[in-house]
């Protein structure tokens, strides 16, 4: 199993590259790729970016997007392309996710091309397993100007994993809060030092 860490997107809520942003006094990419790294069964740990300049002092293996601008989407497809095996995939602003979460999640891949955690009613589709059967509709997708990530999933054979199997690591809210603004970074230095959810 390959770990990707998705570090494109705008960041416009947070203003700044939210990958370099700072947490506990590390890049949050680099808390996520760490995570990823000490995970079992994950083998390889890649950062996707189409900015590799900004991230190079992390020391990270990195990949670009091969359809720029086209958001996750062009990043679990690059990941994929290059993995040609499973691929857990992270949003490098995601520094809770248990590190157990790949390998629970590889446990129940038999027979779907997806093994997708759903948090509050959401998708968490940059916190996923992504088998190579996703590669024919995520490249269908990115011929044209096409749909989103979430349009693609009926396209997918998908197992979900609901808040009652991810409550094992606790609070499924706060081990998949997404680190988006900088209120949300407020939240997370607090949740880091109170509660020690980086380790």
């Amino acid at each position: 199993m390959t770990g990707a860490v998705l570090a494109g997107g705008s960041s416009t809520r947070m203003g700044q590259e939210k990958g370099l942003v700072q947490l506990a006094g590390r890049p949050l990419a680099d808390i996520v790729a760490t995570h990823l790294e000490c995970s079992p069964g994950v083998e390889r740990v890649l950062l996707v970016t189409n900015h590799p300049e900004r991230f190079a002092d992390l020391g990270w293996e990195m990949i670009a997007d091969r359809h720029p601008g086209r958001g996750p989407l062009a990043g679990i497809h690059a990941a994929l392309q290059l993995a040609e095996d499973w691929v857990f995939v992270a949003g490098c602003d995601m520094p809770f996710l248990p590190a157990e979460l790949p390998a629970a999640l590889h446990a129940l891949r038999d027979g779907v091309d997806l093994v997708l955690p759903r948090v509050g009613g959401h998708a968490a589709t940059v916190a996923a397993l992504y088998g190579p059967g996703c590669l024919p509709a995520l490249e269908e997708a990115l011929r044209g100007e096409g749909p989103r990530l979430a349009q693609v999933l009926p396209a997918l054979r998908v197992r979900e994993v609901g808040e009652d199997q991810l409550v094992r690591w606790g609070d499924p809210a706060l081990r998949f809060l997404s680190v988006n603004s900088p209120r949300d970074l407020a939240r997370a230095a607090v949740l880091a030092e109170g509660r020690k959810l980086l380790w």
